[in-house]
């Protein structure tokens, strides 16, 4: 990526301007920084050059991710000005990332909150948010680099894809097993819910809430939503008889739609759709 940005800046008219970045503090603090700053330790601008900012600004004029092109540097300051794609004109003055301990600073950096832009890698791009990417996904090598990749834009509509292979998109095997564990989790949370009384369920409802912050008046109004939920749905949340069972793998068996079995059975879609997970019969 840095080849291809450097080779793309030399294409444009003119020597490039220097900008430094400063450090002070620990070293081994001062590494960390760097690692996680966008921004190089030098950084080569010229005008015409694709730049795209690495920090969010507290002013709110950019974000880490903001796209736009070198137009101008300050005639007294030397500072970097950057029209965005949005049409915006920003002068680009110098940020200070810093680490900071019981508010005593540790260590800092310093430089133009901004990188060449005409490339860049998956791995960079995480936490930002793009307007526009021409993508290649075709030598992709770790779980989830599609995906961190193709989450960067703000919409499809800027979006270029080149390439793709076959592991770009997949999902990591222990990521697959988790969300095994907690949908499994899920529905047994779902069917220990189904067998309180509406007292009870509506006691512990309370008291969730109330475990978490919210007054009494919060929960207020929302007593025996259970005993109103059964106006419409005889068995909502009723425990499930093995025959009510063996009634559901038949009605799915036949092809009836997870709709037509929740009027049948009286129960909620949703009901119907968490005890086939739970039967294996629906991913």
């Amino acid at each position: 990526m840095d080849d291809i940005n450097r080779q793309q800046l030399g294409k444009l008219e003119g020597e490039p301007r220097i900008f430094a970045m400063t450090a002070k503090g620990a070293q081994f603090s001062i590494d960390a920084l760097k690692r996680g700053c966008l921004s190089p330790e030098t950084l080569a601008l010229k005008l015409g050059a694709v730049v795209m900012f690495t920090k969010n600004d507290p002013a709110g004029r950019y974000v880490n991710g903001t796209l736009g092109l070198v137009e101008d540097f300050d005639a007294e300051t030397g500072t970097p000005v950057v029209r965005t794609k949005a049409g915006k004109r920003i002068v680009a003055e110098p940020v200070t990332w810093k680490i900071e301990e019981s508010g005593t600073e540790r260590a800092s950096i310093t430089q133009h909150p901004l990188r060449l832009a005409w490339a860049i890698t998956v791995h960079k791009s995480q936490g930002m948010s793009l307007d526009a990417a021409v993508i290649d996904l075709s030598q992709a090598f770790e779980y989830g680099q599609g995906y961190v990749a193709l989450s960067r834009l703000r919409s499809l509509k800027g979006l270029q894809l080149l390439g793709l292979n076959e592991r770009a998109l997949q999902v990591h095997p222990q990521a697959i097993e988790k969300d095994a564990e907690f949908r499994s989790a899920s529905a047994d949370a779902l069917e220990a819910l189904t067998r309180l009384g509406p007292k009870e369920l509506d006691l512990r409802q309370q008291a969730f809430m109330e475990a978490h912050g919210a007054s009494a008046a919060d929960t207020s109004g929302k007593s025996y939503d259970v005993a109103a939920l059964r106006q419409t749905h005889g068995k909502a949340y009723a425990p499930w008889t093995d025959a009510e069972e063996q009634e559901l793998r038949r009605l799915h068996h036949v092809g009836e739609s997870v709709t037509a079995i929740a009027e049948i059975l009286g129960r909620k879609p949703g009901a119907i759709r968490s005890r086939l997970k739970k039967l294996a019969l629906l991913s």
